[in-house]
């Protein structure tokens, strides 16, 4: 039985711009996904938060003494949350990216500030999770920035 998220890779070398500025993974078993995707791509681990009964993130880099890029997380304690990536793209505006969501009949979850500062929105517009951050701010400790933001909504500029 699988208890994770789906992934999949390639061996392209293309460069991504994307705007991704933040992984999310969560799964059942956040322990076997650690070691797992460590060994499989080289990641190494950061910090570790303990978040209570919804056990802890585990924060990952995706080289030794690099920033984190990610964290793993548990489902338990979170009724109805399947394992899934998620995935953060900056936006040169947050509060404009949520405004053009809802005005094509998006929902929005947000945004919300987060205890480093950086906020953060979610939006279901076609059936997927998507969540946007403010250009600039990254991960749970905000030390990524410079990405290349996502146009959210250009078709209406």
């Amino acid at each position: 039985m699988v208890s994770g998220a789906i992934v999949a890779v390639t061996d392209s070398s293309a460069e991504s711009f994307a705007g991704v500025v933040w992984h999310q993974l969560t799964t059942r078993d956040p322990d076997a996904a650690a070691m797992n995707d460590s060994a499989l791509f080289d990641w190494s681990f950061t910090e570790k938060v303990d978040l209570g009964q919804l056990r802890h993130h585990q924060g990952f880099a995706f080289g030794a003494g690099e920033s984190s890029s990610g964290l793993i997380s548990d489902v338990e304690g979170r009724p109805g949350v399947q394992p899934h990536w998620l995935f953060f793209f900056s936006v040169p505006s947050l509060d404009v990216a949520v405004d053009r969501v809802r005005r094509h009949g998006g929902i929005v979850i947000g945004p919300i500030e987060l205890p480093n500062g950086v906020r953060v929105a979610a939006w279901d517009d076609a059936g997927s999770g998507v969540r946007p951050r403010r250009a600039g701010g990254c991960g749970a400790t905000g030390e990524r920035s410079g990405q290349t933001p996502l146009r959210v909504g250009s078709r209406d500029r």
